[in-house]
């Protein structure tokens, strides 16, 4: 099989260079591909196979496979069947991605994107597990399921006249749900609802309230669902309001965030830990890397601060967390397996500083960090050192296609990776329940009362002794198909 061919070094961190080799023979199994199809492999190969080489985090691991990649196998797959995988051959990497629809992927970490602007959590609608239901866990403010009526709780039977089975659910649910169209929504009760996807931008800083708990003493609430960029500034307003009200104590529900950019999981962590380690500048967290990579650029630490220079969209974006800070010893944090990546990092580089206490379900266990790569600009990048020619060929074939790949396991400060491998085990087991008939932010919901009933020096919630509550089984693995796990590195 051709082997593909070799660029050296690090393609955002230093120069690249290519040695491109002469084209060998086409492989028997792969003539009877087309001209184009086995033009665009290759491209998007030397692309992907370059950057597996240099990024990846379990580079050595996979040494074997990776030597067995040829120019002209599928691309997206040959990047799936390499991921480390264990013994069994089940995959340690779950996340490891190639795609051919990379401003869609994009565009979703970003927070804009096409959609219907709510969350929910599939459930088993029904004891013998014939029938599906997908249970709405929040909207977004001025989205298409907000101005249809849709809330918290609402429970969503038929997707177009069609029954939600174990059979058809994970097409249903990714075509007609989240395919970025109009669809219409059975509602238990009988109701229906017309939902129409829109762009938009989806602002995780989504419920904001100061409550008062029995003793006396403030309360912070903060519902937040992605590690977006934009979302900085509002952190900063949030956190402002907290400690101009003087609250004596912070909820951060983390239950449905699935992670975003490292930037702003540190923006966020120098928003809540204890103001002396933010102005000492105290080791945040760590980042370990494959043997080559921690040999050409070492290892990289990062540390609390106050402010904050990132690129955005081209433009740079600066943001103070100074005179924010409440100042707190201790932090409640609301999470379930769907929170992961930064949620979890937060969690894990925090604890050596404060007092961290975690209610609802063992995380998700995203413990390593992502680049996302755009095959053009990569190709842009090292088209000096490619044959001539080369460059304007490639062009064509790797438009639009990308590969978000994991190259770093965080840690804090003193290298543990508390969610490795198998997510954070909560301190106080509380499940959610977005059927028990409160909005986020109300302080009977379900695992704030828990939180606030702990902080008060009671059990009752936590124990679930405060009534009976109905509660569905959720479908294993994809109850939260919405929810993509993403921790990112900015370039």
């Amino acid at each position: 099989m051709t082997k593909i061919r070799w660029i050296c070094a690090l393609a955002a961190v230093a120069g690249v260079m290519a040695g491109c080799e002469k084209p060998s023979p086409v492989p028997e199994e792969y003539r009877g591909l087309d001209e184009e199809t086995r033009a665009q492999r290759k491209y998007v190969n030397l692309f992907a196979w370059n950057a597996m080489n240099t990024y990846y985090l379990w580079r050595d691991e996979v040494s074997a496979a990776l030597e067995k990649w040829g120019d002209w196998d599928e691309p997206i797959q040959k990047v799936a069947d390499v991921r480390y995988k264990d013994a069994q051959g089940h995959d340690i990497d779950r996340w490891t991605m190639l795609t051919d629809d990379f401003s869609s992927f994009s565009g979703g970490v970003s927070g804009h994107t096409r959609t219907n602007g709510m969350d929910f959590v599939l459930y088993y609608a029904d004891q013998a597990k014939t029938r599906i239901c997908a249970v709405v866990t929040y909207t977004y403010a001025g989205s298409p399921a907000e101005k249809a009526g849709l809330k918290r709780g609402d429970v969503i039977l038929t997707l177009d006249g069609q029954e939600i089975t174990p059979d058809n659910y994970q097409e249903l649910v990714r075509d007609r749900l989240l395919g970025g169209g109009t669809v219409k929504a059975g509602l238990r009760g009988g109701g229906t609802v017309t939902l129409t996807a829109v762009d938009m931008y989806e602002d995780p800083v989504q419920t904001v309230c100061v409550l008062e708990n029995a003793r006396g003493r403030k309360v912070g609430y903060l519902h937040y669902t992605s590690f977006t960029l934009d979302s900085c500034d509002d952190l900063v307003e949030t956190f402002r309001g907290f400690t101009q009200a003087g609250i004596d104590d912070l909820v951060l529900d983390l239950r449905y965030n699935g992670g975003g950019y490292i930037i702003t999981e540190e923006f966020l962590a120098s928003l809540v830990a204890p103001v002396r380690e933010v102005e000492a500048k105290s080791i945040l967290s760590r980042e370990i890397y494959n043997a080559t990579l921690t040999k050409e650029i070492g290892a990289d630490t990062t540390f609390f601060r106050t402010d904050f220079s990132f690129r955005d969209g081209g433009e740079t974006h600066v943001v103070s967390t100074q005179g924010a800070n409440p100042d707190l010893p201790r932090l409640y944090v609301l999470a379930t397996g769907s929170s992961a990546s930064a949620s979890e990092s937060l969690v894990c580089c925090l604890k050596p500083y404060m007092d961290v206490i975690l209610l609802g379900n063992r995380t998700s266990g995203k413990y390593c960090a992502g680049v996302m790569l755009e095959a053009s600009s990569w190709y842009a990048g090292v088209k000096d050192d490619l044959e001539e020619g080369e460059y304007e060929k490639a062009k064509p074939y790797v438009d639009n296609w990308g590969l978000y790949v994991m190259y770093a396991r965080y840690a804090d400060r003193d290298g543990v990776t508390l969610s490795m491998p198998d997510g954070i085990a909560p301190d106080h087991e509380v499940n959610d329940n977005p059927l028990d008939g409160y909005p986020l932010g109300d302080p009977r919901e379900t695992m704030l009362a828990a939180a606030l009933e702990l902080m008060e020096g009671g059990t009752r919630a936590i124990q679930g002794e405060n009534g009976p509550i109905p509660c569905l089984e959720p479908v294993p693995g994809d109850s939260h198909p919405r929810g993509t796990q993403l921790l990112i590195r900015l370039l």
